[in-house]
This record gives structure tokens, C-alpha cells and sequence, in this order.
């Protein structure tokens, strides 16, 4: 009867530990923003590359127009292979620095 319990123990264990080392699914996955309106707005991407170290020089209205007409809102904008960031960053970029309407 102990070795049955034993068993029986050592398997709720192996389960408990096997769960917790699952990931969650519970995460949404990461959505990337679909670049249609970006892509076609001249230099854009550079710019936003760009706003993302503090540098505003070449944000223009027409590009924040894209930024803003990028949806979802909960999307990553991917620049580089390494930088992936909120849409939300770069609509808040565009809040402060009001560039011209051009």
C-alpha cells in the first residue's frame, strides 16, 4: 500500500513540476503593425528610426499621419531586426513633437 502511495505521490509531483515549467499560453503573442500607410510616407521608417534616439529632424506630419492610421494600437512596429517597439511609443512621439503638416 506505501509503494502505491509512493507512486502516486511521485507522479502529482512530476505533474506539479511539469506545469510549472510549461509556458503560459496565457501571453498574447506579439503583433506586428501592418506597414501599408508607414511604407508610404517618404522616409518614414527613417524617421522614426530616428525619433527613437531623441532625434525629431525628419518627422513630418504625413509621416505621423501614417503612424496614427496604424492600427492596432496594441502592435509592435518592427525598424530593425533588433528593435521592435509599442505603436503607442511612436503615437506618443508624435503627440509631443507636433511636426509641420507636409
Amino acid at each position: 500500500m506505501e509503494l502505491k502511495q509512493t507512486k502516486v505521490m511521485f507522479f502529482l509531483v512530476a505533474l506539479i513540476l511539469a506545469l510549472n515549467f510549461r509556458p503560459s499560453e496565457a501571453a498574447p503573442p506579439v503583433r506586428y503593425c501592418s506597414t501599408f500607410f508607414i511604407e508610404r510616407a517618404p522616409r518614414c521608417y527613417e524617421a522614426l528610426r530616428r525619433a527613437v534616439h531623441r532625434d525629431v529632424s525628419l518627422l513630418t506630419g504625413k509621416c505621423c499621419r501614417a503612424v496614427f492610421a496604424t492600427l492596432p494600437v496594441t502592435c509592435f512596429l518592427k525598424l530593425t531586426s533588433e528593435l521592435e517597439l509599442p505603436m503607442t511609443n511612436f503615437r506618443n512621439i508624435c503627440d509631443a513633437v507636433k511636426p509641420p503638416t507636409s
